[in-house]
């Protein structure tokens, strides 16, 4: 029908402009996959790049965690030799033993085990903030989709209006009852209208590899998001902000950066205490392997404290860098507190306003609709003029732009509000 109706008022157009006028339509955009938002969510918790590799990061700070604890238990060891010389006659000599040993106190160890659970803690935050923000993308991409989707519908309805009008005002300029320069503006919004109709498919296409890009598809499918796009309405501003910040990915990485810190000035400490270790070797030996006999063993703890070259001297300064350091790390960790709090409100009063707007936008949609159909019967009655007719559709095409807008900026703004929480993939 639209091509019809753009062929027969294209047949009105000026021969001299109708040959830069005859380009047909865009074509519609190609089928794609279908997913709604929970089905995104799954498919990007699955395959999504980043969010696998802070959890894989994670695995990793696990098994150093658990692996730490390995400092702390005894060490066994078995030993079986045979030795032949000639000084002995040629004659075989056996060996057998068994030895075992245990660090009965060593704070290096002990910071280790501190510094490896720290590194986790770190990891693990940065997991959280990994999926917070692609949460966030993922949301915004998807919303993206869907207002592509609804730019479409609503360019193509703008168009059919476009072309019904254009067509009303060439027909009164045959009947001699419209100004030319009328029926060629007509025209010309219906030509703008076609324009923004391609524009709209082509931004629904960019969308949509977004979209697959978001969700971690390697090959790209062209994917097509379906839904309600709705923006609930935002609820009364915090009063504890600073306790929402506290639960923050990023204030979390910063406090398991102190406790890293922490463990690191400890570490440096640790040649300041003595270390106690005890071992115990049973032993056999002679001309046969296992003979018999008694065996032989050894028992014994050693108590050690180095003075120099590792000792007090060297860990003073060591102490004292490892000290600064922490002192570094706290002053970030009231730095991304601060910004955290401040964050929460800026994107609190975001989500309030984009709120207002939709309902603004809205309400003004509805009237620009009536006042459209209201201005057509007029028109068509004669008892509007061509000037002010164009005026109330000119308001109604803006206030369909602008109410697709504003349920795009609240709903991101919603999204920006809910990263601002720490909220991650799946809640």
């Amino acid at each position: 029908m639209i091509q019809a109706l753009a062929l027969s008022l294209l047949l009105a157009l000026p021969a001299a402009s109708r040959a830069a006028q005859m380009a047909p339509l865009p074509p519609e955009p190609a089928s794609a996959r279908v997913l709604g938002w929970d089905d995104c969510v799954a498919l990007a918790a699955e395959k999504n790049p980043s969010l696998t590799s802070s959890e894989y990061a994670r695995q990793a700070s696990r098994a150093s965690y658990l692996g730490s604890y390995n400092g702390l238990l005894p060490s066994l060891s078995l030993s079986n030799s045979y030795s032949s010389s000639k000084g002995s006659g040629g004659q075989p000599a056996y060996s057998a033993a068994a030895s075992a040993s245990v660090d009965l106190f060593n704070m290096s160890n002990i910071a280790g085990i501190r510094s490896a659970s720290a590194n986790l803690s770190q990891a693990e935050a940065g997991l959280r903030q990994t999926s917070a923000k692609l949460r966030f993308s993922l949301r915004r991409a998807f919303i993206q989709a869907l207002i592509a989707e609804t730019t479409v519908d609503v360019a193509r309805k703008i168009l059919e209006i476009r072309g019904h009008n254009a067509e009303s005002v060439t027909l009164k300029y045959q009947s001699g009852k419209e100004y030319r320069g009328n029926m060629l503006n007509a025209q010309a919004q219906f030509l703008q209208s076609q324009a923004s109709l391609a524009q709209a498919r082509r931004g629904l296409r960019v969308s949509r590899r977004s979209l697959a890009q978001q969700l971690g598809l390697d090959d790209f499918t062209e994917t097509a998001a379906t839904g309600t796009l709705t923006a609930a309405a935002p609820p009364q501003i915090p009063q504890d902000l600073a306790a929402l910040a506290s639960a923050r990915p990023d204030v979390l990485l910063q406090e398991a950066a102190v406790r890293g810190r922490q463990a690191s000035v400890a570490s440096a400490q640790s040649p300041l205490w003595p270390s106690l270790s005890a071992a115990y070797t049973r032993s056999r030996s002679g001309g046969a392997e296992f003979p018999p006999g008694g065996y032989n063993w050894s028992a014994g703890a050693t108590l050690s404290l180095p003075i120099f070259g590792g000792g007090p001297t060297a860990a003073y300064f060591s102490v004292q860098g490892a000290k600064k350091s922490l002192e570094q790390s706290r002053q970030d960790l009231r730095t991304v507190r601060d910004a955290a709090v401040v964050d929460l409100e800026s994107n609190w009063a975001s989500y309030a306003n984009a709120h207002d707007q939709l309902q603004v936008a809205e309400a003004n949609l509805e009237a620009a609709r009536q006042r459209n159909s209201e201005a057509e019967i007029r028109y068509a009655s004669g008892l509007l003029s061509f000037d002010n007719w164009e005026v109330i559709v000119g308001e109604w095409v803006n206030a369909e732009q602008s109410a697709v807008q504003a349920r795009s900026s609240a709903a991101t703004a919603q999204a920006a509000w809910e990263q601002s929480l720490g909220k991650v993939l799946g809640e």
